[in-house]
């Protein structure tokens, strides 16, 4: 184990320890092999999709193509922004073109191309 109990319980740290292993899994077989290390350590390209889509999948913390309510509000939150429910509401109605109550790769590609 390389988490402390305290840590396990630490909804923020989980929330980290998730979002690298999802930024470091490229093929999304939940297994890291060495060569995705690698790519981790030094990167693959500098072409800004290719880093929206880096991001994406490591804040899609359950890994089902959508940022739900609270994988946005941790975003919001490692951004330097309160997620206060009353701002968390505002910035899904905006970027949630399709109502479903998730932002899928388009729509955050969208609300970060507005900051």
């Amino acid at each position: 184990e390389f988490a402390t109990e305290e840590q396990k319980a630490d909804f923020s740290f989980n929330f980290m320890q998730d979002m690298v292993l999802n930024m470091a899994d490229k093929n999304g077989d939940k297994m890291i092999t060495w060569a995705e290390i690698l790519l981790l350590a030094f990167g693959e390209t500098a072409e800004p999709e290719d880093k929206m889509k880096t991001a994406f999948r490591a804040y899609d913390t359950n890994g089902d193509g959508y940022l739900n309510k609270k994988e946005l509000a941790e975003v919001m939150k490692l951004s330097g922004v309160e997620a206060d429910p009353k701002m968390l509401r505002m910035t899904m109605a905006l970027a949630d073109q399709d109502d479903d109550g998730k932002l899928n790769y388009e729509e955050f590609c969208a609300l970060q191309d507005r900051k």
